[in-house]
């Protein structure tokens, strides 16, 4: 009989490799499940009834029953005790007996290999750390996975979660993937055996602090930050990026001649990224014309739905780069909460609500009202934002929308969904759909999702930096102004009828009439900027006030260290102004300061450096 025994024991063995690597974890751990309990219950019954017929005594089968079948799972069965009785009598009864055997043993070598071979994976993944550069992701869910699989597929990357509990199967997923994983308490609080294990000396560190939770994104940066000075890690070699204020954050976790902390800091608001997402999708200068000077006489006339997060963000967005020589903006708000939802907005950004005509209106996207709007105003419309902070609400005002502009030949109003996960926008009914994700590289790696910024950035500052060491030098502010003109960038190309290619190879030979329709475009998209910040017009009243210190301070021999059209802590600015008046503001100045400042050629300027900083672009992509 030994043979017997040895091929059934061999074949559970075999059968346990060939499932483990062959089958998808969690597909493996359901079959070592069901063979068990299947196993189990078979067991009960052949050596209960074969105890019972053998031994003629109740007591001893329930007291021997249960022993053998827990022997059944280490290999050892008792066939020997039982035979003859009913269940084995037969060649059938044998052969179903080590069958159930096979299963038994089946699932504990299954186990055991499931957990002896992630232990050995998850081993290998960490010490595979120590290889190249280090990218760090704080949590374990979708959006860190599509980041970490982005940041794997760059070469000379290793990439490491950071979890305080994750799921056993998951864990094995992403070290199959290539990816370490590394939970508990000590994970999370940058303890001093996770620091050894990461190995953050010599090497460049890259985290992005993704967790559901803002709070524990903040808690793990700060609890990094100290972690990574304590083991002597260069402030120059880290980068972090996480969700939250910009201001407020940057000032907390940023590097700074006092205070160590990481070398660069990108705060992300997700309405905002989310906004940006749909101006990629569908950019408010594609659904205008423009004749040969570069104007436009169209409105740009938008509807927002929601007035959450992201639709605050996306009219923002809206108002920033609907602006164009000759046209005016317009937008309509709808959500059932608009006034509570708009308290800080209307506050903070009080000029964009007075110099633009926006309408809040308390009704759903679903409403009568909506509808009664749109089909009054279907002739000067051009999008409309969904942007309830429900994707599945969303979808259903989106499909709605789309049916109603159908029915009546409007399908030239773009719909564009903004969520957390991004933009989603669909031409027509039956046209592809497309979509920009929030949580990719390009839109969450500063050196891609402001790679235009950053060169802009550069253009205007003279020193011997890099153009990555003036980005850092930047203050949030200017970092901010310098992605809004770059993204309004390809609105120059559209409305000249160039190409990007033709610009960069030095066709940017713009008539006068042109470059003027340009720069007045460009000075509506500063001002639309600045009211969204919170500026507002600096009142002559201020403006004389702060010509008269300026001629005081000359006169007692001082620097006059300030300008005197912008006062930046009060949010005021004597260039917010049309276009035709900044001729008479810059004679004005220059008459006290005894300089040669010229407002409107420096929005012209603006114009005239897109070649240079497209081939810049080029040269540093």
């Amino acid at each position: 009989m030994l043979p017997v025994p040895v091929v059934i024991l061999s074949a559970a063995l075999f059968l346990a490799l060939i499932a483990n690597l062959a089958l998808k974890p969690a597909f493996s751990s359901r079959l070592t499940t069901r063979c068990m309990v299947f196993s189990a219950l078979a067991g009960l019954v052949l050596y209960g009834v074969g105890f019972a017929e053998a031994t003629g005594s109740i007591l001893i089968s329930v007291m021997r029953t249960p022993l053998a079948v827990t022997r059944m799972f280490v290999g050892i069965n008792e066939l020997p005790a039982i035979q003859g009785s009913s269940p084995v009598r037969t060649t059938l009864g044998e052969a179903f007996f080590w069958l159930v055997h096979m299963l038994a043993f089946f699932s504990t070598a299954s186990a055991a290999l499931v957990t002896l071979g992630a232990a050995g994976l998850r081993q290998l993944r960490l010490l595979l750390l120590r290889r190249g550069d280090l990218v760090i992701l704080f949590g374990i869910n979708e959006n860190t996975i599509a980041v970490g699989k982005e940041c794997l597929a760059q070469r000379g990357n290793s990439v490491v979660f950071i979890a305080e509990t994750a799921d056993s199967t998951m864990v094995s997923d992403l070290n199959g993937m290539g990816m370490s994983v590394i939970i508990g308490q000590d994970a999370i609080d940058s303890g001093e055996h996770t620091i050894r294990t990461l190995h953050p000396l010599g090497r460049k560190i890259t985290v992005y602090a993704l967790d559901r939770s803002e709070d524990q994104n903040l808690y793990y940066a700060l609890k990094l930050k100290e972690a990574l000075r304590r083991a002597g890690v260069e402030a120059e070699d880290t980068r972090i990026t996480l969700p939250g204020e910009e201001e407020i954050l940057t000032s907390m976790l940023q590097v700074t001649p006092e205070e160590y902390g990481f070398g660069y800091v990108h705060v992300f608001d997700i309405g905002d990224l989310a906004s940006r997402a749909m101006l990629r999708l569908c950019p408010p200068w594609d659904l205008v014309s423009f004749d040969e000077d570069g104007r436009t006489n169209e409105m740009f006339d938008c509807v927002v739905i929601g007035f959450g997060r992201f639709g605050q963000a996306a009219l923002k967005r809206l108002a920033m780069n609907g602006q164009f020589a000759g046209s005016t903006f317009r937008a309509a708000v709808f959500s059932p909460n608009v006034k509570k939802e708009s308290g800080y907005m209307l506050t903070d950004s009080a000029s964009l609500f007075s110099h633009y005509d926006i309408s809040l209106i308390k009704a759903d996207g679903r409403s009568r009202d909506l509808f009664r709007y749109l089909s009054a105003n279907l002739p000067t419309l051009k999008l409309i934002a969904v942007c309830t902070g429900d994707e599945e609400m969303d979808r259903e005002i989106s499909d709605s929308l789309m049916l109603f502009l159908k029915r009546r030949q409007a399908e030239s109003i773009a719909v564009v969904q903004c969520s957390h996960r991004g933009a989603r926008y669909q031409q027509t009914i039956g046209s592809p759909i497309l979509t920009q994700e929030v949580y990719t590289l390009s839109m969450l790696s500063a050196e891609e999702a402001d790679r235009d910024a950053i060169v802009l950035n550069a253009v205007y500052d003279h020193s011997d930096k890099t153009d990555w060491e003036k980005w850092v030098a930047c203050d949030t502010f200017s970092k901010m102004s310098s992605r809004a003109s770059a993204d309004y960038l390809p609105a120059f190309l559209k409305a000249s009828g160039r190409t990007r290619e033709q610009a960069a190879e030095g066709d940017w030979d713009l008539f006068p009439d042109m470059l003027d329709s340009l720069g007045e475009a460009e000075h509506k998209r500063w001002m639309a900027f600045h009211f969204a910040m919170g500026y507002s017009p600096m009142t002559r009243k201020e403006w004389d006030i702060n010509a008269e210190n300026y001629r005081r301070m000359i006169n007692e021999g001082k620097a006059a260290n300030f300008r005197i059209s912008k006062n930046q802590r009060g949010r005021t600015h004597a260039c917010l102004i049309p276009w035709e008046e900044l001729d008479e503001l810059s004679e004005r100045e220059n008459a006290v300061t005894g300089h040669n400042v010229d407002y409107r050629q420096m929005d012209i300027d603006n114009v005239l450096a897109l070649p240079r900083l497209l081939r810049d672009r080029e040269g540093n992509g």
